[in-house]
């Protein structure tokens, strides 16, 4: 249900083609391809391909135009670390084993070639190293931070944040050379913006000096050197210019920080809460139906109640933090019933997901271990209720915090100056 209306939220952008990327795959090709039909998504990639055959299972190369400008993109697959091993329908193999081919295929009718990867940086690098004929690179939002275009060889490598916190805008000049470069119009026309701003600061300085006193003006000279050396520089690039030098292709970048208070899109923020509801309506249904697992690890906790027997002043000081209302911050915006979510807004003897769903923890977690609560920080304390003087409570580290401020959900978690907010009162 995610997928579906993150899908069609892009449809809704008008989305001229979709890379895949390993997590794209949880729910399998089969529904890839389902939602492919669905919402008309085009979805790429040269290297996921039929186990059988080594056919790609989808597109591997789109043809598109801007203008007059003809236009290929390429999608490419990370195959985290595993190239080759075959999945369920589908195997991921190598960059170096498909991408070669498909670029020299997409260079036939093309001005322009584009590469969607959800590589990470490292390797995207050596891609622009050593393939010739890729003009852009757009990498996945792996990161919590833009990268601005990074010219490798005839390569622009760029990306924009992860969890869509900004969008980016790339204005391309493109022509015949295929050729990243400086635009001698555009070059000129800076010049010539630099060399009014001379001029006009030249004609402020001889309104308000007499004419004996500017060539004993330092400033008046050094206006002077420079309208000589700019003019200069003017006429070489015109010179080139006419003498038939075409103009390489040029780009300008921005990336635009997606504030909340910027008004959304009706149409978009109505697939986004429409998706939510179905969402928490489905896992809330799924995990009345599951039966959990009996275990042990839940017997590790005991609860914020109870360290609260000893430890009131600690404990009146966590119910002013936000970490006491984190089970709150989920029901407002209707995501208690999401895994995703709920493993970092609750108390937990770890915060693995993947364990904790195999454990079936969220499904069986008891009221008082909502919030994150003092364990969540010092670990379970089931043992220390039992013998304080001989099991002690964990003194928290930055490892701790990091299980889930992580930089896809944090971008902005410092621990010097997060952790002196939530530290206890001694006592």
């Amino acid at each position: 249900m995610t997928a579906t209306g993150i899908a069609r939220a892009m449809e809704l952008m008008d989305c001229k083609a979709v890379g895949i990327a390993p997590q794209d795959l949880a729910g399998g090709v089969d529904r890839l391809k389902e939602i492919q039909d669905q919402q008309k998504l085009n979805w790429v990639s040269v290297n996921l391909v039929e186990p059988t055959n080594k056919k790609p299972v989808f597109t591997p190369l789109i043809r598109t135009k801007a203008g007059s400008t003809r236009i290929a993109i390429l999608g490419l697959t990370d195959d985290q670390g595993h190239p080759g091993v075959t999945r369920e329908k589908y195997t991921i193999v190598s960059w170096k084993d498909s991408l070669p081919g498909y670029v020299k295929q997409a260079q036939e009718g093309a001005d322009m070639i584009i590469l969607l990867s959800s590589y990470p940086e490292p390797v995207n690098r050596e891609i622009a190293q050593t393939i010739d004929g890729i003009h852009l690179i757009l990498q996945s939002g792996r990161a919590a931070s833009n990268m601005a275009p990074l010219k490798i060889r005839n390569t622009l490598l760029t990306r924009v944040a992860a969890r869509g916190k900004y969008l980016g805008m790339m204005r391309i000049h493109w022509t015949k050379t295929g050729f990243w470069g400086q635009d001698l119009t555009k070059k000129i026309r800076k010049e010539q913006n630099k060399l009014d701003r001379i001029n006009w600061q030249i004609g402020r300085i001889e309104k308000k000096k007499p004419a004996s006193e500017l060539k004993n003006n330092s400033l008046y000279t050094t206006l002077l050197t420079d309208r000589k050396h700019t003019i200069n520089a003017i006429q070489a690039l015109q010179k080139k210019k006419d003498a038939g030098a075409s103009d390489p292709c040029s780009f300008t970048s921005q990336f635009i920080g997606l504030k909340s208070s910027m008004p959304d899109d009706t149409e978009v923020q109505g697939v986004i809460d429409q998706t939510t509801r179905k969402v928490n309506a489905f896992n809330k249904k799924r995990k009345r139906a599951t039966t959990a697992l009996p275990h042990t690890s839940l017997d590790k906790l005991a609860g914020t109640q109870k360290c609260e027997e000893c430890h009131p002043v600690q404990v009146a000081f966590w119910k002013q933090t936000s970490h006491s209302s984190a089970w709150k911050t989920l029901e407002q915006g209707n995501q208690q019933f999401n895994d995703e979510c709920l493993v970092c807004h609750v108390t937990l003897p770890y915060y693995d997901l993947d364990r904790a769903r195999e454990e079936q923890l969220l499904v069986q977690l008891p009221k008082e271990f909502r919030d994150v609560g003092c364990e969540s920080c010092h670990g379970p304390a089931a043992a220390h209720i039992k013998a304080p003087e001989s099991n002690h409570p964990l003194l928290p580290q930055e490892k701790v915090c990091l299980q889930c401020h992580t930089d896809e959900h944090d971008d902005n978690f410092v621990y010097t100056e997060k952790r002196g907010k939530i530290a206890c009162p001694k006592g």
